[in-house]
């Protein structure tokens, strides 16, 4: 490409209009067409013009080289005119003195008589008139700068048409390449405005390239001079052309135009003199034409839409510009268009308001390209909107709103806020085949990272699982070494739970809690079904909890930690989303539990403001919105923006074309700068900003201001060598900046208020119906296994035996059980807690001696259902005689030893405790509203009832009580039956009869106790006395003496329980009630002792021990110090220790 100056003719069109005119003038005559060098074309252009005038005129048309020209006007008297189609100066000077000499018309098709006599006339506009139309138009729209493209030829007539204007003027070659000028050259200059002046086929090539350049789009102009228009179909281009001339579009339809005007014109003309009156008049200065008509191309057609005649101009018709515009496009920097999803909308007409203040960072990048930055200083960015959705992605939705508009989505296009709109529009394009780079401001979904699946996808925004990643690492620094963590089930939760995993594992921090994974979509009624995970968490007893939710799960996994018992201080929270604070605000009860809870809050989030140009960011914005705070995402908005500014701006300056998507993404992930949140950069092998500061928040509530406030504790930065720079210290909820425990010690209120606190009658009517369930079960159970299977007797013991480990548990049977039954009757504690504790400690009633609440409870059903299930595996052993069935077999060896201790103890000794706890798991009878769910469990008020663990452990429960009752009723008998050193037995029917009163006793402490303990003493002293009345008359044992002391000891818990009844009626101090319950056992103790003396005499005896110190000085010196000193054994203990 080059600028030059050159003087030429009009174009070779122009002499085609000439000669058509010539021909029509000169009916009879003789016309000569003089050229200088014969060509096809010319004898086309003659056989087109016989064609068009046959049947019209006859004249003659005869061709003449110029070389010949003066022997053929001499030669030819008829002669009228001579056309000049040479082309060359020096032949029009010489062609223009035959036509003087010789009194002939001249015609020539030029802009510029150099050479002419008073008969020369050219069929062409002058050049002083084109640039008076030129002018004119330029006036009228206001337009005063731009690029003008012309050939080498037109360059100096160019030139001068643009004389004080400043329109650069580029004149190109025949031989250029079109397409790569205005890729290398023309689109970094910026302009929207371009004049045209080239023949026809150049000036369609630059049509084509700037069309596919996209610089022919919304708010450009382009102006086509003549001929350049002929065959030009861009939407909205102008056109200066002659009038008359305004549908030509080629050489032939030029000519046949021009003939069929001028037959109109000049058919009865028939002498020289005639003619060149006319002429004269036609075409004063001796040019033909001077008036002109605007052309606007639109929809294809060629419209005319004003008038031009000297300077003045007339629109006659509304004018559409490219891009479909009727706005006249202003003379000014080139508009480089990118768009952004920046609707406040939801499918649905669901208004999302806050999204405005992220959005202020991108009006502030585009203010901020387009008036002070360094970049794009040739062109103005400018931002399309789109409203295809916020956060929630409708297929249908996305798909009409883009595709009404996809023209509007520019160079590059910014995503909205949320995750599901993210993959939306990516899938919403490519069903569409639009080719786009995109660039996400605010989208964290680990899954678009990948590069391969999204290659034209890339974000400012780091994406949660870097951040979650983090999260175990600032947690060390901060000094915690244990958290619990909830995630979402969802790429975004399963991805960041991954990388939480493997750092906590690198950085030696326990997760705790074993439940971690909610569903992502929840509303607060669905999340209750998931009250088991959140209380595992909070049976875990972790303080930090580390939330990989979005919102507002976040917000209903607050509430429900609120819901059971979670209060102020107990647990720490860290997210790294911390838009969901803003939902507090509102006043009523949700709102109550996440201050409660959320405040104060840890978040990691990404670096907004960073260093001195993220200052400078904020304080604009700050100022320009009202001394209102911006948002940390608007920062990421305005670093979105300006990256794809930035690409584009590298791009033009490579000089490559930035309307190819492939090179513009290219650009995109190359390109470096310092941004709004710091160093800008995207990954090599992913679609991520490089992670560079991460900033630590917390929050505090101001009750008086009702302000709820974030502030900066510190940065993290992975990279450096100090990790972390405290700006400010977190204050935590006690008020002050000193870690609490990783673990929650001790928590003593219930989770809810106490004015929530009421009976549950329909909770109470099931333990109700369970619990005598559970005795009518019994009592049929225990008299078909008695009827059918230990209907037997028991001989007496009448001889003296060896008392054996046997004998003594069936002993320490009746003193435990004493306690036991104690524990069950009415409660004694008011008058002395060392018995109640006793009693309590018996039955493994632990809820006075340690803290169930928080799921500690769970722990001791659980032990009890695992010990019910060996008790099966013993009772199995036991019945099936397995070891001695699989005696060579050292398993079943030891399980024979360890069932035959074991059994008494769990089948007799642990009958209560084991039904009692069992049956405690359905006593939920108080509750906090009307639902079942609403109901929580007696002993522990954290578990809420028939959902989460408590629905487990009750199916498990009522297994393990049907598993272990009836071989409960079943095998205490067994046992005895295969202990051949056992001596006191218990009668069948005794522990029948036994079983039954256990059972009973249990249901009245689970049931009327809790309701009326006078109704409960009575009842419980009736059947402890009926209970007596049976051991007295049947016995229990074939052992006079511990029958005598099993009847003694239900004496006394007869005594404890009527006097216990009586206080309940009687007010006063206690003191007498104790001294008459220690009196009553001291009679007790010495009746006994006495009866005993006289009555029942010992039956078993102790024989001498062996010499057992020998034994052992034998066994750890392995005989060596026998023989060195001759230490002596007795053969006895010798042969005891062979053995």
């Amino acid at each position: 490409m080059q600028h030059s100056r050159q003087n030429s003719s009009c174009n070779y069109q122009r002499f085609i209009k000439a000669l058509f005119t010539l021909i029509m003038l000169s009916a009879s005559s003789e016309v000569l067409i003089a050229y200088s060098k014969p060509s096809s074309v010319t004898a086309n252009l003659i056989s087109n013009i016989r064609l068009e005038i046959s049947g019209i005129n006859s004249t003659e048309i005869s061709l003449c080289d110029f070389s010949q020209l003066e022997e053929e006007i001499l030669a030819r008297p008829n002669l009228l005119a001579i056309f000049d189609i040479t082309n060359s100066l020096d032949s029009e000077f010489k062609i223009s003195k035959l036509c003087e000499d010789n009194f002939l018309i001249h015609f020539v098709v030029s802009d510029n008589l150099v050479y002419h006599n008073k008969k020369t006339f050219s069929l062409s506009c002058s050049k002083q008139i084109l640039r008076e139309a030129f002018i004119a138009t330029l006036g009228y729209f206001n337009w005063t700068d731009g690029i003008a493209l012309t050939t080498v030829e037109k360059y100096s007539d160019s030139q001068l048409l643009l004389n004080d204007y400043s329109i650069e003027l580029f004149s190109l070659s025949s031989n250029s390449s079109i397409q790569n000028f205005v890729q290398r050259d023309l689109m970094n200059l910026g302009s929207s405005l371009f004049y045209l002046f080239a023949d026809k086929n150049t000036s369609l090539e630059i049509q084509q390239a700037l069309m596919n350049s996209k610089m022919l789009a919304s708010e450009t102009g382009i102006l086509l001079i003549g001929e350049s228009s002929y065959g030009s179909t861009v939407e909205g281009a102008l056109a200066v052309v002659e009038k008359g001339r305004e549908l030509v579009d080629s050489y032939e339809k030029y000519l046949s135009v021009a003939l069929s005007e001028l037959i109109l014109i000049l058919n009865n003309i028939s002498t020289v003199d005639d003619l060149w009156i006319l002429l004269s008049k036609m075409c004063p200065n001796h040019y033909c034409f001077n008036q002109f008509s605007l052309i606007n191309i639109s929809q294809g057609q060629r419209k005319v839409v004003g008038s031009i005649v000297g300077k003045k101009i007339s629109i006659t018709s509304p004018i559409i510009f490219p891009g479909n515009l009727e706005k006249t496009p202003a003379s000014q920097k080139k508009i480089l268009y990118i768009s952004a999803n920046d609707g406040i909308t939801n499918p649905g007409s669901v208004s999302v308001p806050a999204i405005i203040r992220h959005l202020w960072g991108l009006t502030l990048a585009v203010k901020t390209i387009n008036t002070k930055s360094d970049i794009l200083q040739n062109f103005q960015l400018k931002v399309n909107d789109f409203d295809c959705g916020v956060s929630i992605y409708n297929a249908t939705f996305f798909n009409n709103c883009i595709s009404k508009d996809r023209n509007k989505l520019g160079l590059a296009h910014i995503f909205s806020i949320g995750t599901p709109t993210a993959y939306g529009e990516i899938a919403t394009l490519a069903k569409l085949n639009i080719t786009i780079p995109c660039v996400g401001a605010i989208n964290v979904d680990p899954g678009l990272s990948n590069m391969t699946q999204y290659p034209f996808y890339t974000r400012v925004s780091l994406p949660s699982n870097v951040l979650y990643a983090q999260a175990p690492l600032i947690l060390k620094v901060l000094g915690w070494s244990s958290v619990a963590v909830l995630y979402q089930n969802d790429s975004l939760g399963i991805t960041a739970y991954h990388y939480i995993s493997q750092t906590a594992e690198k950085q030696k921090i326990k997760i705790v809690n074993s439940l971690k994974i909610i569903p992502a979509l929840l509303n607060r009624d669905q999340l209750k079904n998931y009250t088991n995970v959140i209380q595992d968490i909070i049976d875990s007893h972790a303080r930090m909890v580390i939330y990989v939710l979005n919102p507002p799960l976040t917000d209903y996994v607050t509430e429900l930690f609120y819901d059971l018992g979670i209060r102020k201080g107990d647990i720490f929270i860290y997210s790294v989303i911390s838009a969901w604070l803003s939902s507090i605000g509102n006043k009523d009860d949700y709102t109550y539990k996440r201050l409660n809870i959320a405040v104060p809050l840890m978040t990691v989030i990404q670096s907004a403001f960073v260093d001195e140009k993220g200052r400078k960011i904020h304080d604009e914005l700050y100022a320009v919105h009202g001394n209102n705070e911006p948002t940390s995402y608007s920062c990421l908005y305005y670093d979105a923006t300006y990256l794809i500014a930035a690409a584009l701006d590298w791009t033009i300056n490579q000089g490559n074309d930035y309307t190819n998507p492939y090179i513009l993404q290219a650009s995109i992930r190359n390109i470096k700068f310092t941004g709004c949140s710091g160093k800008i950069y995207i990954q090599k092998d992913s679609n991520d900003v490089q992670l560079t500061s991460l900033t630590i928040q917390s929050n505090y509530y101001n009750a008086s201001t009702d302000i709820l406030t974030a502030y900066n504790v510190g940065y993290f930065t992975p990279t450096s060598l100090q990790m972390l720079a405290i700006e400010s210290p977190i204050i935590y909820a006690d008020g002050t900046t000193n870690k609490p425990a990783d673990f929650i010690t001790t928590r003593t209120s219930c989770p809810f208020d106490d004015k929530l606190r009421r009976r549950f009658p329909k909770g109470q009517g099931l333990a109700f119906g369970i619990c005598f369930f559970v005795v009518l079960v019994t009592v049929i159970a225990t008299f078909y296994i008695w009827k059918k299977w230990w209907n037997i007797n028991v001989e007496e013991l009448i001889k003296s035996e060896e008392i054996s480990v046997e004998d003594m548990i069936v002993g320490a049977t009746i003193v435990v059980e004493f306690f036991q039954l104690l524990s069950q009757g009415p409660d004694i504690r008011p008058l002395n807690s060392f018995l109640a504790n006793i009693g309590d400690a018996l039955s493994l009633d632990l809820k006075n001696f340690s803290k169930l609440e928080d799921g500690v409870f769970w722990w001791f059903a659980g032990s009890i259902i695992t010990l019910c299930v060996l008790w099966a595996i013993f009772c199995v052993e036991i019945i099936f005689h397995l070891d001695e069935k699989f005696n060579r077999i050292w398993f079943f060896r030891e399980l024979g030893v360890i069932a035959d201790y074991s059994m008494p103890i769990l089948g007799n000794l642990c009958f209560i405790p084991f039904i009692s706890i069992l049956l405690e798991i359905f006593v939920c009878d108080h509750s906090i509203g009307n639902n079942w769910s609403d109901s929580y469990l007696s002993v522990d008020c954290y578990q809420f009832c028939w959902q989460g663990n408590h629905l487990t452990f009750a199916i498990l429960s009522a297994l393990s009580l049907v598993l272990y009752e009836p071989l409960a009723v079943f095998c205490r008998p067994l046992w005895q039956e295969f202990q051949h050193t056992l001596h006191v037995k218990s009668f069948p029917l005794y522990l029948m009869i036994k079983t039954i009163i256990q059972v009973m006793l249990i249901v009245l402490n689970k049931t009327i106790k809790r309701s009326n303990d006078i109704a409960h003493g009575f009842i419980f002293s009736f059947m402890i006395l009926l209970y007596l009345a049976f051991v007295w008359r049947f016995k229990a044992y074939n052992y006079g003496r511990f029958n005598w002391w099993h009847q003694l000891s239900l004496v006394g818990v007869a005594w404890v329980s009527c006097l216990s009844t009586i206080n309940f009626l009687v007010e006063g101090s206690s003191f007498p009630w104790v001294a008459l319950i220690i009196a009553g056992w001291a009679i007790i103790i010495l009746t006994g002792l006495l009866v005993q003396k006289k009555k029942y005499p010992s039956l078993l005896f102790r024989k001498k021990g062996k010499d057992t110190s020998s034994l052992f000085k034998f066994a750890f010196t392995f005989g060596k110090k026998s023989r060195t000193h001759h230490l002596k054994i007795e053969p006895q203990t010798l042969d005891l220790f062979k053995s």
